[in-house]
């Protein structure tokens, strides 16, 4: 059953409860004591009251009223509409952003695992010149301390790398915002595609 149909069915039993009372009330009055012909006069005067009254209640209220409702009802139903929207909308904005966050973690590990390599690399070229040139001090008896020193600076160069990646790979997560990233990325991209 349809929202107007319950209303007409539901004013037609608030009518008739009211025309109930009316009528008793108006019987209750007419039998005090008056001619007979005085209570028939009442009574089908009340019946024309109230026949005129129930005319009046449904011509002119119960359009406005069904108006009213359908109208509270069509405001209701595009609130909920526009809920909904705004819902799809910020499930969607969520899902964007754990999107954008994987990304970057992605990047982020890229760049570490960039970073690790270039330090390895880099290690590498300080470590072979520096063991070559030790090797040769190393062989000349005349230059054997300094050979000896040459291998202690290269284990300092090299401990020295290794403690500088670490340090920066516990920092590197903590420090770098989401701002840095992109700029370290578009840098590595342009220097990777000059080179």
């Amino acid at each position: 059953m349809t929202t107007h149909h319950a209303l007409l069915r539901h004013g037609g039993i608030l009518l008739g409860g009211l025309a109930g009372v009316h009528l008793s009330t108006c019987l209750g009055w007419t039998a005090e004591g008056s001619a007979s012909w005085r209570t028939t006069y009442d009574l089908v005067m009340v019946w024309v009251n109230f026949g005129i009254l129930a005319f009046l209640l449904m011509k002119y209220v119960r359009a406005p009223l069904l108006n009213l409702l359908k109208g509270e009802a069509d405001k209701t139903a595009a609130g909920l509409r526009q809920a909904k929207d705004g819902k799809e909308q910020v499930e969607q904005k969520v899902q964007d952003t754990m999107k954008a966050l994987e990304n970057a973690r992605e990047r982020l590990r890229e760049i570490q695992e960039k970073i690790l390599t270039e330090g390895a690399r880099q290690r590498q070229q300080i470590i072979d010149p520096a063991q070559h040139e030790s090797r040769l001090l190393s062989e000349r008896p005349s230059h054997k301390i300094e050979g000896q020193i040459a291998e202690a600076h290269l284990r300092i160069r090299s401990e020295l790398i290794d403690r500088a990646i670490a340090v920066a790979l516990e920092r590197l997560p903590a420090e770098i915002t989401t701002e840095e990233q992109h700029r370290l990325v578009e840098r590595f991209v342009r220097e990777t595609g000059s080179t």
